[in-house]
């Protein structure tokens, strides 16, 4: 008889994992904005404090329970894991966010001090999250039965053979980027964004630069979280990149100062899409082997 459930899967345990995987979040970020609230530059408003809290909590569950389904089936575990995920988590939900906002400050005006305190701030919440999602994973300590490998043959290639497909990947994410953005983002966002800077065109003309190296960054992310995550190479490409999605927007959903909400929620499913094309074309270009390579590889 062919049993399609997995015969470890507990509804209830998974019930408690998920509420466990939001509190995490949610404790994580609390903890930090607590113990930094005396040096915190951004004055929250006491109009938008409810709504802030509830969309707070359901960010907290997004991203949560995206971690723990990032590294519930790796064969990493303890130190190890806990060094790749908060390498993967931090460089997909903060750096290239930071990178970001640095270059596009001048369409928010955030002072030094609030970009310092945006980098140091969730980065301690990195700190302090990826161990708690690790712990409610159960993965400090090697299992009894090590999962499958299913990524071994990914990258099997020559050195100057993945720096071309790198390169590739770079140029493609560009334009991902492009395409995600004119379609979703850009007929709600470019109205606003027009009126503030009509000269926008011209100052974009380093954007392609930016996003080359940005791609590079972006698909070295995706081929660790490839690796963490250690699902079937066909689906892990399309969940990785719906994972760093909601890491990298899911802070779109909060309310802010600097952009109004409906600026915000284009955005959110722009990067969710863009990173997802991108997955899969990481997969595509780095999992390609010419028919010579296949039969050699089986030999």
């Amino acid at each position: 008889m062919n049993n399609n459930f997995h015969p470890s899967f507990h509804p209830l345990r998974g019930l408690v994992r998920f509420i466990l995987a939001t509190l995490a979040s949610f404790v994580a970020s609390m903890a930090v904005n607590m113990v930094l609230a005396s040096v915190n530059p951004f004055k929250a408003d006491a109009e938008t404090g409810q709504v802030f809290f509830r969309l707070f909590l359901g960010s907290s569950m997004l991203i949560g329970n995206m971690l723990l389904f990032l590294i519930q089936d790796s064969r990493y575990h303890g130190a190890k894991l806990f060094g790749w995920t908060i390498l993967a988590y931090i460089g997909s939900a903060q750096l290239l966010g930071h990178v970001e906002t640095i270059a596009f400050n001048f369409m928010f005006d955030f002072s030094p001090g609030q970009i310092v305190f945006l980098i140091y701030s969730q980065a301690l919440t990195a700190l302090l999250f990826v161990p708690l999602i690790i712990t409610v994973a159960g993965k400090w300590k090697a299992p009894a039965v090590m999962a499958e490998a299913r990524t071994e043959p990914f990258l099997s290639m020559p050195t100057r053979s993945f720096l071309l497909r790198l390169a590739i990947l770079a140029v493609l994410w560009y334009f991902c980027y492009m395409l995600a953005g004119f379609l979703i983002a850009d007929p709600i966002t470019h109205g606003y964004y027009a009126a503030k800077h009509p000269d926008l065109p011209r100052i974009n003309s380093w954007l392609p630069i930016l996003q080359f190296f940005r791609g590079i960054a972006w698909t070295l992310l995706f081929i660790l979280g490839i690796r963490i995550m250690n699902r079937p190479l066909k689906e892990s490409g399309l969940l990785v990149g719906l994972a760093f999605g909601i890491f990298h927007s899911a802070g779109l959903l909060l309310p802010s100062p600097f952009m109004p909400v409906e600026m915000r929620l284009a955005h959110f499913p722009e990067i969710v899409i863009s990173l997802a094309m991108q997955g899969v074309l990481v997969i595509s270009v780095m999992g390609y082997r010419r028919k010579t390579e296949t039969r050699d590889a089986q030999v």
